[in-house]
């Protein structure tokens, strides 16, 4: 009975986690630089994609056999030096552009990058990819554990995977925004125009933002990858995207505290509603001969999820957090006694 409500619980933890990690890559360039970027979802596929194609693919091709865990590791930095490619790539010729126009050309980016997996029959086209179980094949063959051992120790494994890179996300992102880089990032999100004349040089500092994002972003999708055992395209559709732009608009823009906030309440809202009774109704509208029409609250995710963002924006515009974060004391205490520094809010 344990077990059975862990494996269902430790699945949400584990891709919550997952999300908070591609949260904060998002929340990177939209948040911290100010970009517009619709296509993350882009990065998040190229990194997923490269995972599973090298412990899928490259083995059968070469006349391998079975992936090994060696194949597992390097699937990881693989993953992520692939997107921070594409990133370099796409943000080259795009970051030039402002506003709308940049949205709509890294969207166009996460398309063709959908759409050229559904028609590519080494990525497996619109069945995508089956993805071989490592990490349990390591544990039964090598470790010679029981299966329900390994079932359990793997599930754990990719829960602490997937929170440790949220946590080295989450701290690699904040240390670089106090820095000296991180102050010529905030610069460019208040005025362009004003950091330009102050010496700031734009198209590297975006371009640098991101190939990081896109890279975290890539990263994220290799544990995607590896955990799932599967990839299809329509897992990086774009409303995929747009879900993560809302969490980083909600959580405030630039505040990782707050992305991680408003990144655990929407995935859990559609979890929460699902154990709502099914005798529960609720009236939605009404028609005309019918009355009130009612409907079960696990068909209204989305409608509260939409009044949730409205009240939102019209409560606290700037986000749960606003650009604040979350500050223990011993932080506090730690930054106040450094030299040069002032207290940190």
């Amino acid at each position: 009975m344990f077990w059975d409500h862990f494996q269902f619980w430790g699945e949400h933890l584990l891709l919550v986690g997952i999300w908070v990690s591609l949260a904060l890559s998002l929340n990177l360039i939209n948040g911290s630089t100010g970009l517009f970027s619709l296509g993350h979802q882009g990065f998040f596929g190229v990194g997923a994609y490269t995972a599973a194609m090298l412990v899928a693919v490259l083995p059968e091709k070469m006349g391998w056999g079975a992936p090994g865990i060696g194949l597992f590791l390097l699937s990881f930095p693989l993953a992520m030096l692939t997107a921070a490619l594409f990133g370099l790539l796409v943000g080259v010729p795009c970051l030039r552009m402002r506003g709308d126009y940049l949205a709509i050309a890294t969207l166009g980016f996460g398309e063709i990058f959908r759409i050229f997996a559904i028609n590519s029959e080494t990525m497996g086209q619109s069945r995508g990819l089956s993805v071989p179980n490592v990490v349990r094949a390591f544990f039964l063959d090598t470790l010679k554990m029981e299966r329900d051992d390994a079932r359990h120790l793997e599930l754990i494994f990719y829960i602490a995977l997937s929170w440790g890179l949220s946590l080295l996300i989450f701290v690699c992102m904040r240390n670089l925004m106090r820095s000296a880089h991180g102050r010529a990032i905030m610069a460019i999100r208040e005025d362009e125009t004003a950091a330009e004349l102050l010496g700031v040089n734009l198209t590297r500092y975006k371009v640098l933002v991101f190939v990081l994002g896109a890279g975290m972003a890539g990263l994220s999708g290799a544990v995607y990858a590896h955990y799932l055992r599967y990839v299809v395209p329509e897992q990086f559709a774009l409303m995929q995207g747009v879900i993560f732009v809302v969490i980083v608009v909600m959580g405030g823009m630039g505040s990782f505290s707050g992305t991680v906030i408003a990144t655990i309440i929407i995935y859990f809202i559609p979890v929460l509603l699902s154990f709502s009774p099914d005798s529960v109704r609720v009236p939605v509208f009404f028609e005309p001969g019918r009355g009130l029409v009612y409907r079960s609250p696990k068909e209204l995710w989305q409608v509260i999820f939409s009044l949730l963002l409205i009240g939102m924006i019209l409560l606290r515009p700037q986000g749960i957090m606003g650009s604040r974060e979350v500050t223990f004391g011993w932080m506090r205490k730690r930054a106040e006694s450094a030299p040069g520094k002032g207290g940190v809010t």
